[in-house]
C-alpha cells in the first residue's frame, strides 16, 4: 500500500507542478508582448506559485525515489503516464482547453494500459 501512496504523490505533484506553472502562465502572458521573452521568463521564474511549481517537481522526486526503493521500475513508471492523462483532462477543466475525440481515445489507452500493468504484476 505505501508504494502506491509514494506513486500518488509523485504523480499528483507533478500533476500540480504543470498546472501551475500553465495557470501563472496565462497571468503573464502579457508581459511576452510588452517586454519580451527574457522579461517574461524573469517574471515566471520570480512567481511564487511558478516556483511551486519547481519545488512541487523537486518533492516529487523524492517521493519517486522512495518508490522505486520498494518496487521495480517496470511497475511504478507506468503509473507517471496517468500524468497525460490527468493534465489534459484538468486543462480542459480549468483552462477550457478543447479535448477532441480522438485525444480522448488516447487517454483511454493510456488508462488501459496502466491498467494491464497492474493486473499483470
Amino acid at each position: 500500500m505505501e508504494k502506491f501512496v509514494y506513486i500518488g504523490c509523485t504523480l499528483s505533484l507533478t500533476v500540480y507542478g504543470q498546472l501551475i506553472v500553465k495557470a501563472r502562465s496565462l497571468i503573464h502572458s502579457d508581459v511576452v508582448a510588452n517586454d519580451g521573452k527574457f522579461a517574461y521568463l524573469m517574471t515566471m521564474f520570480t512567481d511564487v506559485g511558478v516556483l511551486s511549481g519547481l519545488a512541487a517537481a523537486v518533492i516529487a522526486s523524492v517521493f519517486w525515489t522512495l518508490a522505486i526503493e520498494r518496487v521495480g521500475v517496470s511497475f511504478a513508471y507506468p503509473f507517471m503516464a496517468l500524468s497525460f492523462v490527468l493534465v489534459p483532462i484538468a486543462a480542459s477543466l480549468l483552462f477550457n482547453e478543447t479535448l477532441t475525440l480522438l485525444q480522448l481515445a488516447g487517454l483511454s489507452l493510456i488508462v488501459a494500459g496502466v491498467t494491464v500493468n497492474v493486473l499483470a504484476h
